[in-house]
């Protein structure tokens, strides 16, 4: 043992208190001795021993009741208690046993003996105190990981299920959620198209705390100032309120999640932004094509319509002046070259009007591109959003039935 063993003596005997003391001092052990069960008790509460030499026979209480007295009391639980008697069948080994005895020995006894068994019980103590010191070891190793584990299941949950938020609200009252499973209290701003929002796990957030988050050294992922720590992502900024800086393990493993959430959080609402946009330029370009297709249609029909309408009037003219060469008293070649010019006119005209046509069936075969891209785009930007509600689904229910709590 690293420092004298304390032995206490329980003996009504003092020819025993000789013997026990000639045995074990020159061993280098402190002895004590208590003449009856009462003052043995007190001695061993005051002095705490090592190992308890206890005689069975004793005026007043026995042996017995003060061995069931001393496991009663806390600090005794572990103190190594040897009787010792006159008598030693196995009913009263046994009973001694029962009561809480860790070894019995008869009397008479030599010096030899009972200094082996000393030595014996020592040895015993030891290897107890080292298993036991083991033991808690071992169990605050196993409940520190299983925490751990337990801290981990919730950040790698909230790490799944972003994937399928819809919104940037939702995915901050998921984050603030895990948080608060994590007994972590704290408020964050989102710096979001429409300005900054900001979001507190209870309460409010004081005018002190927002100017923290906005003025603080951005420069750093963590900024630490008592039991606070800011946490710094491009459009996303945390403060946490009660960072356990009593517990330093466990701050150190917070300290090392906090990242992995933010940055979970940070990915999707720039996802969500970037998505918003994507569907905003693509509805947006369906709509000029919608709007090209009907200006052309417009146009096309405004050609038809006004060829139609000089072919219509041309005709009308080329009557009207038949009906008034007839009137002019011109000669017959004369009028026969009048009305030549105005017939060659006329064919000349309508042959570059007859190239509308050709125009029509540019415009038709234009109007027809326009409207298959329009459908093919529109199809296109509907499966894209089914597409992804679904798969958001499928991840929100594999998350829900396969991440697992410790």
């Amino acid at each position: 043992m690293s420092s004298p063993a304390k032995i206490l003596t329980i003996d009504d005997d003092r020819f025993i208190h000789k013997v026990v003391n000639r045995a074990l001092k020159p061993g280098g052990f402190i002895t004590m001795v208590a003449s009856n069960g009462e003052d043995g008790i007190s001695l061993a509460v005051e002095d705490k021993p090592d190992i308890i030499l206890l005689d069975v026979e004793m005026p007043g209480i026995n042996g017995y009741e003060v061995c069931t007295r001393l496991r009663e009391i806390p600090e005794m639980k572990d103190v190594a208690i040897v009787f010792l008697s006159s008598h030693g069948s196995l009913r009263e080994r046994l009973q001694g046993y029962e009561v809480g005895a860790d070894d019995y020995l008869v009397k008479p006894f030599e010096a030899e003996h009972l200094l082996a068994r000393v030595k014996v019980l020592g040895k015993y103590q030891e290897e107890r105190k080292e298993l036991q010191s083991q033991y808690l070891l071992a169990r605050q190793t196993a409940i520190t990981s299983m925490t751990g584990s337990s801290e981990l299941a919730l950040v790698l949950r909230f790490t799944q299920k972003s994937i399928s938020h819809t919104t940037v609200d939702e995915t901050i009252q998921s984050l603030l959620y895990t948080l608060d499973e994590l007994s972590l209290d704290g408020c964050i701003r989102v710096d979001a198209d429409s300005g900054p929002l900001w979001f507190a796990s209870s309460g409010t957030i004081s005018p002190l705390e927002k100017e923290l988050v906005e003025t603080s050294d951005q420069g750093h992922r963590f900024m630490d100032f008592g039991c606070r720590t800011v946490v710094y992502f491009p459009n996303l900024k945390l403060l946490v309120r009660n960072m356990p800086i009593d517990d330093l393990e466990h701050y150190g493993r917070i300290k090392d999640m906090l990242p992995v959430l933010m940055s979970a959080a940070s990915i999707r609402i720039s996802t969500l932004s970037t998505y918003k946009v994507l569907v905003e330029e693509s509805e947006g370009l369906k709509r000029s094509f919608l709007g090209i297709r009907k200006n052309l249609f417009n146009l096309a029909s405004t050609i038809v319509d006004n060829r139609q309408r000089s072919h219509d009037y041309m005709a009308a003219t080329v009557s009207d002046i038949n009906i008034e060469l007839m009137h002019m008293g011109l000669e017959s070649e004369q009028e026969s070259y009048l009305l030549n010019k105005i017939e060659s006119s006329i064919m000349k005209t309508m042959d570059e009007m007859d190239a509308g046509e050709q125009l029509r069936t540019s415009f038709a075969f234009i109007l027809e591109r326009l409207e298959n891209a329009t459908r093919s785009h529109g199809d296109l930007l509907d499966s894209f959003i089914e597409v992804q509600t679904a798969y958001d689904s499928d991840q929100t229910q594999e998350i829900e039935g396969n991440v697992e709590i410790f």
